[in-house]
């Protein structure tokens, strides 16, 4: 039996992914391959890789899993996502082929919900462009804004989506709103249940927690950026396409005094015109990148193999 790490980085000398992993090859016998790419599989690279493993079971990152790429590994038994996210696997191919899927989804919660915050406080006070004026020789002291003077809207209200809730209310913000896709999860009634226009037209900081699906897909396109305050902070540490990356760059070059943070991208890694502007903070999908959530989720990944030989599902969920 196979089992190949497809994502990465993927610490597999940490003692607690060791042990599973050694646990793995041990008991099972299992041959255990990893992603010496030192980055994401391409698509080529990704099909070419199933194509020459024919694995048994993926201990997987965001790479697509459709029918494409579950064509070419007949023996896959089970997908092991290492992380929240399910948009890039293919749920009922997956129930189809009767192929396991299981996720890590308390893993990265604290990670992002952190990062959104720093993303926030980042904007407000303007660091980037406060380090980028100081190194050419500039001693500008910019005038920011603090949180406890703005109203804040959390667009879902899911692990981190309430994380981020929790936190912020540390700031005492003018008002915190907050909408989820799913109408019926109304969590936080000491706060203000909103429809998604409202927070358009109302918030000062927009921070976006939901997953991509047909639904979300351009969730924030040009109606809803045309709706924004002119100098909005706007943060996605969700999925790529949930906002739409052509209009939100016309949008903030027409609008200098908008700001936007954006950890995610619908094509990953990004090249595309957002790099031009000066009033967007941009990171490479690095949200679960803290040694803490890494361990959460790789070892919890590693563990779900181990639960699924066993005939067990004890520490991940089982999503498929």
């Amino acid at each position: 039996m196979k089992v190949i790490v497809t994502t990465y980085p993927y610490n597999s000398e940490n003692i607690e992914v060791k042990a599973a992993l050694d646990e793995l090859r041990s008991t099972y016998g299992i041959e255990i391959k990893f992603n010496h790419c030192r980055r994401k599989y391409t698509k080529q690279e990704h099909l070419e890789v199933l194509q020459d493993e024919k694995p048994d079971i993926i201990i997987a990152g965001t790479e697509s899993y459709d029918a494409e790429q579950l064509d070419v590994c007949d023996n896959l038994k089970m997908i092991s996502r290492v992380g929240i996210g399910l948009d890039s696997v293919n749920l009922e191919e997956c129930k189809k082929r009767g192929i396991v899927v299981t996720n890590t989804p308390d893993a990265p919660t604290n990670a992002v919900a952190e990062l959104a915050l720093s993303q926030i406080l980042s904007l407000l006070r303007l660091n980037h462009t406060v380090d980028a004026e100081l190194r050419t020789g500039n001693w500008t002291r910019f005038i920011g804004r603090e949180i406890g003077n703005c109203c804040v809207g959390v667009v879902g209200n899911g692990r981190i989506g309430s994380s981020v809730i929790e936190k912020i209310q540390a700031f005492s913000p003018r008002e915190i709103m907050y909408v989820d896709t799913d109408t019926t999860k109304q969590t936080h009634p000491a706060h203000t249940w909103s429809t998604k226009q409202q927070i358009l037209q109302r918030c000062d900081i927009i921070t976006l927690h939901i997953p991509l699906n047909k639904d979300n897909k351009n969730y924030i396109g040009q109606r809803e950026l045309s709706l924004l305050k002119e100098d909005v902070v706007l943060i996605n540490t969700s999925r790529g396409s949930i906002i739409n990356e052509e209009e939100l760059y016309w949008f903030l070059k027409n609008n200098p005094l908008a700001s936007a943070a954006i950890d995610v991208f619908e094509k990953e890694p990004y090249e595309g015109k957002l790099l031009e502007l000066s009033n967007i903070l941009l990171s490479p999908h690095l949200g679960s990148c803290t040694q803490n959530s890494r361990l959460l989720m790789e070892s919890r990944s590693a563990l779900a193999v181990l639960n699924y030989l066993q005939g067990a599902t004890l520490l991940s969920e089982v999503v498929a």
